[in-house]
């Protein structure tokens, strides 16, 4: 299929908008991974990838467990020459990533991929050059989470929304989640060696209780992907929507590959970790994730510092132009 051709993009006078790659340096992720319900996800990807995608390009979960991840990014700046030039801000993000395998036209094995079904941030220019460029779910968020020298116990995310959906309710802040570990975890347990820290994760994930769940025959390709973690092919339902806000003027799925650039630390946090949840209307996590409400088990806790880059989208299905054919 051709290309599509499109305009030339219109930036005014001080736009927010960065181009690609995008530089993330000095950051420092925390990770952990909470089990979710297959299904549940599954009908995420049907309501947003899939659909997204017009079924030219079929995405399937391979894990109910959902990456939550906590990321302070010290400095983020565009590789653009142009808006190299303008500075570069800080920003936090807290993500909560879907495993996926997507089958292009053709491929007898899946791509897999790290699907961020939902994503809050601490920065405007962050929410909407996320959006606008990549097709990231951003919402602004308050949150709190320790500082570089601080032990790893305490993480709370809270957004402003609707609870419950009612004429009467007003938007305003509420709590969403929190994370919580056992004092006794100290700051975790340095590895000096990625291959050895991602090797012990996915050994970690091998053990869990039903963390698999796509095909079987998957699994080898799988394994060889994530030994590249937090190197991950992302993927985006980027749309946009007409002025009635009924149909899309522009669909489609879209990813990116962020690729690390240098590593200055490693931890394993230990197990002893539970996601609280919150019920909350705009954010409904039980029902997307198929997550509990109230306490639930978060495993293999992580930590890692490191410089990155998100390098620019490729689109992999315009539904848009597919729409239009029909």
């Amino acid at each position: 299929m051709a290309a599509p051709s499109y305009p030339p993009f219109l930036y005014p006078p001080g736009s927010p908008l960065m181009h690609p790659p995008l530089a993330l340096t000095q950051a420092r992720m925390y990770g952990f991974w909470v089990p979710g319900n297959a299904h549940a996800l599954q009908a995420s990807v049907d309501a947003t990838l899939n659909a997204g995608g017009g079924g030219q390009m079929p995405f399937f979960v391979v894990s109910p467990y959902v990456l939550m991840t906590f990321t302070d990014i010290a400095r983020a700046y565009s590789l653009w020459p142009d808006d190299r030039a303008k500075g570069w801000g800080r920003e936090v993000d807290i993500v909560a990533w879907v495993l996926v395998a997507g089958f292009p036209p053709g491929q007898a094995l899946p791509s897999f991929y790290a699907y961020p079904l939902h994503i809050w941030v601490d920065d405007c220019m962050a929410l909407i050059v996320g959006r606008e460029v990549f097709g990231y779910p951003k919402y602004l968020c308050s949150y709190t989470m320790p500082g570089p020298n601080e032990s790893p116990l305490a993480f709370t995310l809270a957004a402003k929304g609707f609870q419950p959906y009612a004429p009467e309710s007003e938007m305003s802040v509420h709590p969403l989640l929190e994370v919580t570990g056992e004092a006794l975890l100290g700051g975790g347990r340095p590895v000096g060696d990625v291959q050895s820290w991602r090797c012990d994760l996915l050994e970690g994930l091998h053990q869990a209780p039903d963390f698999w769940c796509g095909e079987s025959s998957w699994r080898e390709s799988f394994d060889q992907w994530f030994m590249q973690f937090p190197a991950m092919s992302q993927i985006f339902l980027k749309q946009f929507p007409d002025a009635a806000g009924e149909r899309a003027v522009y669909q489609a799925i879209v990813s990116a590959n962020a690729q690390v650039d240098s590593i200055h630390g490693l931890w394993l946090l230990g197990h002893d970790y539970s996601l609280n949840l919150h019920d909350f209307a705009s954010f409904p996590l039980a029902q997307t994730l198929g997550w509990s409400l109230g306490a639930q088990k978060a495993w293999f806790g992580y930590r890692i510092d490191f410089d990155f880059h998100v390098e620019p989208g490729v689109e992999l299905v315009n539904n848009t132009q597919a729409t239009e054919a029909r």
